[in-house]
């Protein structure tokens, strides 16, 4: 039987067109300067998304769902770092890029984590944490600086 699980929604404005959000997710050397230490990336459905973030953590992904410009969806390999929690489904990532009047409004939509008290960190976690992503994102994107390793 599987174990309920939560989910977790941040998004931000970017003064920016689509292409260029999307870029963001999708490029390693953009990756690693608003989001990850280390990042590969083999942009396309099927493909993969792998980064070492700054304090160590490693996300692994596979791309579900690849939509360019308009859609990533992510599903999260088994961390063995994580509690193992019997009947839990993979975390899987939804990200959106919403083209609006001068800007993209771009979501991060996550589901699969379990409903557990041994989850409560590593869900707020990735709640603050992609907060704190997608802020440095927009900064990146709307200060103009061209992406490359931050120091």
């Amino acid at each position: 039987m599987t174990k309920a699980a939560r989910g977790y929604a941040q998004f931000i404005d970017i003064s920016c067109l689509q292409a260029q959000a999307f870029l963001a997710f999708t490029s390693k050397q953009q990756l690693e300067r608003w989001y990850a230490k280390e990042a590969t990336v083999d942009p396309r459905q099927g493909g993969s998304l792998k980064v070492r973030l700054r304090d160590g953590k490693l996300r692994d992904a596979t791309i579900d769902i690849y939509e360019q410009d308009r859609r990533l969806r992510l599903i999260y390999m088994p961390d063995h770092s994580l509690p193992m929690t019997p009947g839990a489904g993979p975390i899987v990532e939804d990200i959106l890029f919403d083209l609006k009047p001068g800007r993209t409004v771009v979501r991060v939509l996550g589901n699969g984590v379990p409903d557990q008290t041994e989850w409560n960190a590593y869900f707020l976690w990735l709640r603050q944490g992609w907060a704190y992503w997608l802020h440095g994102l927009k900064k990146m994107i709307e200060s103009g600086a061209p992406p490359g390793p931050t120091a």
